[in-house]
């Protein structure tokens, strides 16, 4: 960890690497898969993780905004690289400057991307997404056709694919997911049988990899599964993926505390017996969320240290009274392992009432990234 780092995220490349190797192991040989590297990759860093998982056979990038794929470009990636929400027609010319593939979900988007395209003397690659149950992007599956037939004739403009998304996968008998199947493979027939010209289908994130293997069709999109979290709510007995990232940081000051005596922000908690503690400087700002304020454990010695008091937007307050031997300087292990104890994710999602996705998303920039191999 960099000395004047407060903590740090340290990401196991090598183990990134092997859960792309085992997506790969999940779908059909003839599946393509795109590395899913949107939001800094869910926090561990976009240009290692997205280098790395081309080294290990990833066929394109996905990211959501032109500004994340520039990023890409800026590194050298030269990889085929989708933006998966469909940006504004002012962020079109970049996007065409840096050869990214835009998922569009209207007719004049893609008019207008064109018309920019012709202009720059350049054919510009796009996927079109249908919506098939998610209610946020697509084309209406009704008026697909039509609006399908239209963009074929837009100049400039060539359709490399077709997608979805999912709302709900994680259930593995979700019925949900499994009409938006249904309503995908419908689309794409008509498709094929008006002769509406594409090159791939792709519908499936994580869950629908695990859960839904009907989904796989040309391509899958691979997102929190390759950062080790199992995607679906009913993980294996033997975990195939690997965890990535680990989050740590240093004791910067331990106090011996009375009985009696309140701890941070609105006094939330108070002590029943005297209590030493450790002061841990991250907070809400490096994404160690508020709720995790009396709510959560860090590890410090291989043992669990509950966190006393609200979350500050800069350190926290662990209980250490019964762990002894902790010093200024020990490691306190905010995610990951330590010797038999583990945070994970899943556990820290929970305790916040959130999403897998954000605790990771939210690990801020205040957080140094150490790669490792």
């Amino acid at each position: 960890m960099d000395s004047t780092a407060q903590s740090a995220f340290v990401v196991d490349l090598a183990a990134y690497a092997q859960n792309i190797r085992t997506v790969r192991d999940m779908v059909p040989k003839e599946c393509s898969v795109m590395a899913v590297v949107k939001g800094n990759a869910y926090g561990h860093g976009a240009v290692a993780t997205a280098q790395r998982a081309l080294q290990a056979g990833a066929a394109m990038l996905a990211v959501a905004t032109v500004e994340e794929a520039i990023v890409l470009r800026s590194a050298s990636i030269t990889a085929p690289i989708m933006v998966m929400v469909q940006p504004p027609v002012e962020a079109f010319p970049e996007a065409i400057e840096n050869n990214l593939r835009l998922l569009l979900s209207d007719v004049t988007a893609a008019e207008r991307l064109g018309e920019l395209a012709r202009k720059r003397n350049r054919v510009v690659p796009i996927h079109c997404k249908i919506d098939t149950g998610m209610g946020r992007q697509g084309l209406d599956p009704d008026n697909a056709v039509a609006a399908m037939r239209h963009i074929t004739r837009v100049s400039h403009v060539d359709i490399e694919g077709v997608a979805t998304h999912f709302s709900s996968a994680e259930e593995i008998d979700d019925p949900q997911t499994a009409n938006q199947i249904r309503v995908f493979r419908q689309v794409l027939k008509q498709f094929e049988k008006e002769g509406i010209p594409y090159e791939m289908a792709h519908a499936a994130n994580s869950a629908a990899i695990v859960g839904h293997p009907a989904s796989t069709f040309d391509m899958v999109r691979p997102g929190l599964m390759t950062y080790g979290v199992w995607p679906t709510n009913s993980p294996p007995e033997r975990m195939p993926l690997r965890p990535v990232g680990r989050w740590e940081s240093k004791i910067v000051l331990i106090k011996e505390l009375p009985s009696g005596w309140s701890i941070g922000y609105g006094a939330t908690f108070t002590t029943q017996r005297p209590t030493r503690t450790a002061v841990i400087p991250v907070g809400y700002a490096d994404g160690f969320k508020a709720q995790f304020g009396n709510n959560a454990d860090v590890l410090i010695r291989g043992r669990r240290c509950p966190v006393r008091g609200r979350v500050s937007m800069d350190q926290i307050v662990a209980d250490i009274t019964d762990v002894p031997g902790v010093a200024v300087g020990d490691t306190a292990v905010l995610l990951g392992a330590d010797g038999t104890e583990s945070i994970t994710v899943n556990e820290l999602a929970q305790r916040s009432n959130t999403a897998n996705q954000d605790i990771l998303s939210s690990i801020g920039p205040r957080v140094h990234r150490v790669y490792t191999n």
